[in-house]
Formats: structure tokens, sequence, C-alpha cells
């Protein structure tokens, strides 16, 4: 389907809110890999991990406000580097009524005797990021990844998942790039077979930081969803202007989670928000410019028929 289309459907959704749909929690900032379309090995700002007093904050506030709200372990470092704290968030979350808690991981860390726990943990979706079919093509995107542990990794989980028939949705999701168009139906089919839900996505620039292949005409750019729609907080309570301020530059920063309540920070990023849904991109900061983020919501979803139990029925 053509981009153009998909982005005006995208646009009709999107309006002010008072509350994030989206919250992206930084649980750590480190990551094991060095993906070839991702900002993490150029990134300066400091590596840590999250308090659990901090995520105590940000969980009772979303719980709150907006329960509803998708939480998302995700953002600039890999969550599995911290197996037990990750599973104490989510046990945290669930506890104070969180009724969306998900992760994105590059699978390499995910081993046996983790399955069953992050399984029966309540999560409603875990993504892995697997951008590639054959090994060279894998392994040149994903850097220091190995195609076939992940591979085993993510297929002995959709097995132990079906067997156990209880858990999680399970997305692969495939950003295309030139390096890997050429393995999307192979890919599909085999992901497909395996239980697994689909996720074909365009490349994020990062804010501009990478070059992407997609063009849309400037008069048919529409408000960023991203903006419009997800917060993000860093480990160190810090919250960025959008997913492509991956630095949390101080001018365009909302402030610090540690200090203000994420509504006063909502609110506060509102200045930004207002400038997308009127159009003026002209003033938004000058990174907005060459970024092209915005069109990437318009990613192609398959879902395989499965016998697992949805988180949603669990939590009943």
């Amino acid at each position: 389907m053509p981009l153009e289309p998909e982005l005006r459907k995208i646009e009709k959704t999107l309006k002010e809110i008072p509350f994030p749909t989206r919250f992206a929690v930084e649980l750590c900032a480190d990551c094991n890999l060095a993906c070839s379309m991702c900002h993490h090995p150029q990134m300066r700002r400091p590596k840590g991990v999250m308090p659990f007093e901090l995520w105590r904050r940000c969980a009772d506030e979303v719980a709150e406000r907006s329960p509803r709200t998708e939480v998302w372990f995700s953002f600039c470092g890999e969550p599995l580097l911290e197996p037990d704290l990750l599973l104490e968030m989510i046990a945290y979350g669930r506890s104070v009524g969180l009724r969306s808690i998900n992760i994105n991981t590059n699978g390499m860390l995910l081993t046996p005797d983790f399955d069953d726990r992050i399984l029966r943990s309540g999560i409603h979706r875990i993504v892995f990021g697997v951008d590639g079919f054959s090994k060279p093509v894998f392994e040149a995107i994903r850097v220091n990844a190995d195609r076939d542990v992940v591979y085993g990794n993510v297929t002995r989980l959709l097995a132990r998942r079906d067997e156990i028939g209880e858990g999680p949705e399970i997305n692969v999701q495939f950003v295309v790039m030139d390096e890997n168009e050429h393995e999307v139906e192979e890919y599909r089919a085999f992901w497909l077979a395996h239980g697994a839900t689909l996720k074909i996505r365009n490349k994020l620039s990062w804010g501009g930081k990478f070059d992407s292949s997609l063009c849309v005409a400037p008069e048919d750019r529409i408000p960023c969803p991203w903006a419009m729609t997800m917060m993000h907080v860093f480990w160190d309570g810090r919250v960025p202007r959008c997913p492509g301020d991956t630095e949390g530059d101080t001018g365009e920063a909302a402030g610090n989670a540690w200090h203000e309540p994420l509504s006063v920070l909502w609110n506060r990023l509102g200045q930004f928000r207002d400038l997308h849904m009127s159009k003026q991109f002209d003033q938004l900061p000058e990174r907005c410019h060459t970024c092209k983020d915005w069109m990437t919501g318009a990613a192609v979803r398959e879902r395989a028929d499965t016998r697992f139990v949805p988180a949603e029925r669990l939590a009943r």
C-alpha cells in the first residue's frame, strides 16, 4: 500500500490528548549490540539503570491517570540486560493496574530458564527486533548478534508459549532496508508458520541522524504521531522532547520525572504538539526539519493463527 494514503488515515486519529497513550521506559541505557540503523553506538549521554523507585513513581501516576496507556520497556537500551529488575518492574506495574505492559528486545539474552518467567509475568506483548532472514544479512544489520541464537531463542519461546497455553503476543519486527528487503517474503513465511505476529516497518531516521528512503512531499506532511501520542523517560528521569531527541538536549527536554509529575512534563511538551497540529513545521526545532520518523507509523502487521491465551484474558 502506498505510504501517503496510510499517513492520511493516521492523521485523522491525531489530536491533543491530556496524557500520553504510549509511555516508553528506558530501564537501562546500555545495549549488547551495535545495530547499523540504531543511534545507540553514537550516544554521548551517560548510561545507567533506572532505579526502581523512579519506576514506582511513574507507574503509580500512569495507573492513576491512564491505566490503558501502553507502557513499553524500550528506547535506547536492552531491557534483558537487567532481567530480574525487568520482572520486578512488570510485577509492580501489574499490581497497580497497568493494563498494557510491553517489551522491545533484540532477543540475544533470552535464556531457557527465563522463558517461563517472562511468559507468566503478565505482560501483553514482546517485540523482537529480527531484521533479516539469512545469517549474513541479519548479522550485517544486527551487529554483534548471532542469527542462529536469536532465531533459536524466539522459536523456542513461541513453542513454549503454545505448550503451556498462555502468555503474551510475540511479535517479530522487520525494519525494511536496502540490505534486507529481498528477504521479506521468506521471513514472513517462516515466522507466521511459527506462530509469531509479524510487523514490517519502515526504517527510523532517529530524528534525522540516519538516511531514510521514505519520501512524502512537504505539503503532504502530517503531525508527528510520535510527538502527539508518546512520552519517553530516560533511566535517570529526564524526559526528552521526542524519540528523535536521543541525547535529551537541554533546550528541548521537558524536565525530569524525579522532580515533576509526568502530567506536568506532558503539558510542557504541548508547545511542540501545538506546532504539529497547526502544521507550523518550520517553527519546530531544527532536527525536526530533517527527521522523517513521522512517516514510519505506516507499518504492516500480520497475526498468525495461534492457540495461546492473550495477556488480556489472564488479567480478568
